[in-house]
């Protein structure tokens, strides 16, 4: 879980590399490799919003809403009628991962946070894609697609919408 959110998180903070860049939504495919060279792709939709806001809803192949704030993660789960709450560390330093993302190229970012390399590829002004290695060693990328860049995204779109019936994990 720790690994998931602190992704989601540098990821999220990574939009901002564009340092006009307010606000992003756009679709999303995650494909995770393994060293078996086994691949699991989910797909959905993400918004983000500065300085800390973020909302990833994965469609596929489960659905799963996570929703960040500055001081909290909820993570949405239909499948499981749960959401698990759980606070955020003041140790994220986002402006620290933005202050670490290093051109390379033209198009190719680097960044480090939490001793995990982060490759960031730029299409223009737009993130194409982000790559990783995980915990467990797994080859994580993101890429980006349909994206919409500082359109006007209203804050409540970030409050997790809990059904009254699920079970909720506060950790």
């Amino acid at each position: 879980m720790r690994t998931l959110l602190m992704t989601l998180l540098t990821i999220s903070s990574l939009f901002a590399i564009g340092e006009h860049t307010n606000t992003m939504q756009a679709d999303f495919t995650q494909t995770i490799t393994d060293d078996k060279n086994k691949t699991i792709t989910y797909k959905g939709h993400m918004l983000a919003k500065r300085p800390n806001l973020a909302l990833w809803q994965y469609k596929e192949p489960i659905e799963k809403s996570v929703y960040i704030t500055a001081h909290s993660a909820t993570i949405v789960e239909p499948e499981l009628e749960q959401a698990i709450v759980k606070k955020l560390d003041n140790s994220i330093d986002i402006l620290a991962i933005l202050a670490s993302a290093k051109k390379e190229s033209k198009a190719r970012y680097i960044a480090f946070y939490d001793d995990k390399e982060y490759v960031v590829l730029m299409k223009g002004q737009k993130i194409a894609s982000i790559t990783y290695h995980d915990a467990f060693g797994n080859v994580v990328k993101i890429s980006f697609s349909a994206q919409e860049i500082n359109k006007n995204i209203n804050d409540t779109s970030f409050d997790a919408h809990i059904p009254p019936d699920y079970d909720v994990i506060k950790d």
